[in-house]
């Protein structure tokens, strides 16, 4: 932990300001990194510990069951899994559309989820100010392996649910994590809570629109078995399944889709756009992709016009939804109207352009769906 995390660091109890207990422990590779110590509230005492680097906020007994579960289910899959790949960036990119490097420079940011600390480094990249990147499990201890010295780059174990941190970030967001929760709008509602009244926020879920085969089959399977199994076993499993995904993503996913692209006449292969899209990586991310959706505990598919609601709810004015590779939904929202409006005419733009690997593409724009 850097200290610098205490400007904007708070008690959960009383929300007042924490200050560093005089014993503490530096990281022996990284000297500016607390490693283990003490956080204490100027106001009511209470005590949170540092332990390997991070600041502990979580009690299992104040949080949800189920997210704590959930949290621990995906540990397991970032210990497994916990490569870094430069395409991550590009993945990234596509899923906050159309939140772009350039708009995030100079921010205080906020992720809410972290898992492995991909994306905490992409930002950190990007020339935010700072980032501060939560997570409920000891998936945090495999990002601060992984980020954890990087300047300004902040690690925190804390529940989405209840966050310690003041009202001061100029941007928050949260990718694939929130429909995992107990209550995914309680989440989002938090995140949003800690948003300065200036600031702009993105959340991408998976959608329920066009993931009937999902919800019908994997489902139930993950719920009843999957999810229950040894994860060394899963991991077998999983990775059988990963094979002829892999090779039907590179052999005939994406070659109809390039083919298509030529072709207006080519009818639409199904699930095509995301098949096609994650041919770009090879087999240890596939197996990631498979093991990562039969771990988890909970896994809601969210409906557009619910995902919609949730930014009306958290009290931001208006927002711009987008449907992401036909499966899921992206959405963003800015106090800033004027931002706002300038972001739903990128989604726009993109749209009409054939740029539609982050959107849709131009023959094809069922899949674009604006707030009005």
């Amino acid at each position: 932990m850097k200290s610098a995390a205490l400007e904007h660091l708070v008690c959960l109890n009383c929300l007042s300001d924490l200050q560093l207990d005089s014993k503490q422990t530096f990281d022996n590779d990284h000297p500016n990194e607390i490693y283990e110590g003490i956080l204490r509230c100027t106001s009511c005492s209470r005590e949170y510990k540092i332990v390997r680097g991070v600041p502990r906020f979580v009690d299992e007994n104040e949080s949800s069951p189920t997210d704590i579960r959930t949290g621990a289910s995906f540990a397991e899959a970032w210990k497994r899994f916990p490569m870094m790949d430069e395409r991550y960036r590009k993945q990234f990119f596509d899923w906050v559309f159309p939140v772009d490097a350039n708009f995030l420079k100079g921010k205080v940011v906020l992720e809410c989820g972290c898992g492995k600390g991909r994306h905490a480094k992409l930002l950190q990249e990007a020339g935010v100010k700072a980032i501060y990147a939560v997570d409920i499990g000891e998936a945090i201890d495999i990002a601060y392996q992984n980020v954890g010295f990087q300047p300004g780059v902040h690690l925190v174990q804390a529940d989405i649910e209840r966050l310690p941190f003041r009202r001061d970030f100029d941007f928050a967001f949260s990718v694939g994590v929130l429909h995992h929760m107990e209550s995914p709008l309680s989440g989002f509602q938090s995140m949003s809570s800690k948003v300065k009244p200036t600031g702009s926020i993105v959340a991408w879920v998976y959608g329920r629109e066009n993931n009937w085969w999902l919800i019908a089959i994997v489902n139930p399977i993950r719920e009843l078995i999957t999810s229950k199994m040894p994860s060394s076993l899963l991991l077998s499993l999983s990775a059988v399944i990963a094979l002829p995904l892999v090779l039907y993503c590179k052999l005939v996913a994406r070659p109809w889709m390039n083919f298509r692209k030529r072709h207006n006449w080519v009818p639409p292969l199904y699930y095509g756009e995301y098949l096609s899209y994650i041919a770009q990586f090879g087999f240890t991310e596939l197996h990631h992709i498979v093991f990562d959706h039969l771990i988890a505990p909970v896994a809601y598919y969210v409906p557009r016009a619910y995902f919609a609601s949730w930014f009306k709810e958290a009290g931001w004015t208006d927002s711009v939804i987008r449907w992401h590779n036909r499966n899921s939904w992206s959405g963003f929202s800015s106090a800033d109207l004027q931002e706002l409006e300038y972001m739903r005419k990128r989604v726009k733009e993109a749209a009409d352009s054939s740029l539609g690997a982050v959107t849709a593409r131009s023959e094809d724009r069922s899949g674009l769906d604006l707030e009005p």
